[in-house]
């Protein structure tokens, strides 16, 4: 086992047991503690603390492990390159979307890019956007399609639009028909003071999500309590649960302007002075090699949401 395949050491770092490294990398303790001792003999010092449990890097261990995750790092971005250059135009990207905003945005965007580009395979993982942001850090997602903020330094995002968190209600709703009937020939979305309505039923998202963050905020400006009767992780239910008309829920404008969202039954409204609005963004790993199929798909993604359908504010 050679002391260069810094895998080894890495993993016992990730785990902090050459034991369960060992068992992790299907090789004998033995033999994984034989190569630690090499590399430590070739560095002339310590790279653990194992008097602690876990183990611990020691100084020089900490500074060693700094200059491995860049060499792995470049290594990563060079087998990029080459891989590129290799495929001419093919090329393979996963990219990561919270489960509603592929649900709304994919169908429509993608057979446009997939007709545009049908060297480069698109696969989608469909989780939350924290999970997003640590399979980026684990290089197991190359793009994720979020709003912000983001939560980790070594990552970087560049934007796609800029939308509107809009208030979503049942038009079936005799308050919303009200305000509908004084703002009929209203060429945007009209304004509504959420004031007016603690006492109206809310479908509000859990805890931890972006959307729920940009509503609290908001809330507690206003030191407003809504009266929330249900909560769920997938805006998908809010809408049909709104649709249904069971309560009201808050929704990101981009998704409202999909052919599949059911604007027949529900009515939009933007909230506050200004308005209430997110950035949608692209995000990937600080030291990740963004190949050209990945910009492309960036590029096309802004594209597709900043043209008229998808980035208008007006009624459709």
């Amino acid at each position: 086992m050679s002391s260069k395949n810094y895998a080894y050491f890495l993993k016992i770092v990730e785990c902090k047991s050459v034991s369960r490294a060992a068992e992790i990398l299907y090789i004998s303790q033995p033999s994984l503690t034989k190569y630690l001792q090499r590399l430590e003999v070739e560095l002339g010092e310590k790279l653990f603390d194992r008097k602690q449990y876990p183990i611990k890097l020691t100084y020089v261990g900490q500074c060693f492990y700094e200059y491995v995750k860049k060499v792995e790092e470049e290594k990563l971005k060079l087998e990029a390159k080459i891989d590129e250059f290799r495929n001419m135009g093919r090329d393979k990207i996963i990219i990561g979307m919270p489960l509603w905003r592929s649900n709304i945005l994919f169908p429509e965007f993608f057979p446009i890019f997939s007709q545009s580009y049908p060297l480069i395979q698109v696969y989608l993982k469909e989780v939350s956007s924290s999970v997003i942001e640590n399979q980026i850090i684990s290089n197991e997602i190359d793009i994720g399609i979020v709003n912000l903020p983001i939560n980790y330094a070594n990552l970087l995002y560049e934007p796609i639009a800029q939308e509107h968190i809009l208030l979503a209600c049942s038009k079936k709703n005799p308050f919303i028909q009200d305000m509908l009937s004084k703002t009929r020939d209203h060429p945007f979305y009209p304004n509504i003071d959420i004031r007016a309505l603690p006492d109206q039923p809310f479908i509000l998202t859990q805890p931890g999500q972006y959307l729920t963050e940009y509503v609290n905020a908001m809330l507690s400006s206003l030191k407003l309590e809504l009266n929330c009767v249900f909560r769920t992780a997938n805006v998908s239910t809010a809408i049909n649960l709104v649709a249904a008309n069971v309560g009201f829920t808050f929704v990101p404008e981009i998704g409202t302007k999909s052919k599949y969202f059911p604007l027949n039954d529900i009515a939009l409204f933007t909230l506050g002075n200004p308005p209430l609005e997110t950035s949608l963004v692209a995000i990937y790993k600080k030291s990740k090699y963004l190949s050209n199929a990945m910009r492309l798909f960036i590029s096309e993604l802004r594209s597709f949401c900043n043209s008229n359908k998808w980035h208008s504010s007006e009624r459709l």
